[in-house]
C-alpha cells in the first residue's frame, strides 16, 4: 500500500520535477479547469456567476505569474533545467481559458513567457555565434 506522499512525489517526478513540473502545472491546470468552468457554470446559481468567472480568471492570472517568475529565475537557455524551456513556451496555450471568460489581460499576459524564451533563445544563439 503506497502513501499519498509517495503518490504526488512520483507526479511531479514524471511532470520533471521541480520547476519544469512546476511550469508544465502552470500550463495544464488552467486549461484542464477550464472544463470544470464550462460546466459548473450551469449548475451555479446565477448571482455567483461572476464570482465563477473571476475564479477562471485568478487561475489563469497565478498560472501566467507563475511561469513569468519561473523565467525571471532561468532567463538563460543554456542553464535551464532539461524541459523548462519546452513546458514554458508552450504556456501560450493559457490563451484559450483567458478568452472563455473574456479576461483580455491574460490573453495578452499568456504570450509574454513565451515571447520572452523565444527571445531569449534567439539572443543565446546570437551570443553564441
Amino acid at each position: 500500500m503506497t502513501s499519498q506522499g509517495n503518490t504526488s512525489g512520483s507526479l511531479v517526478d514524471r511532470l520533471g520535477g521541480g520547476a519544469v513540473a512546476l511550469a508544465r502545472l502552470c500550463s495544464i491546470v488552467p486549461f484542464v479547469y477550464l472544463f470544470v468552468y464550462v460546466g459548473g457554470a450551469f449548475l451555479i446559481p446565477k448571482s455567483l456567476g461572476p464570482a465563477w468567472v473571476w475564479l477562471q480568471r485568478g487561475v489563469v492570472s497565478a498560472a501566467i505569474v507563475c511561469l513569468l517568475v519561473l523565467f525571471l529565475q532561468n532567463p538563460r537557455p543554456e542553464s535551464r533545467p532539461a524541459g523548462l524551456t519546452h513546458a514554458m513556451a508552450i504556456s501560450f496555450m493559457l490563451v484559450l481559458p483567458a478568452i472563455v471568460t473574456g479576461y483580455w489581460v491574460g490573453v495578452f499576459g499568456a504570450l509574454v513567457t513565451p515571447v520572452l524564451v523565444l527571445c531569449s533563445a534567439i539572443w543565446g544563439k546570437a551570443r553564441r555565434a
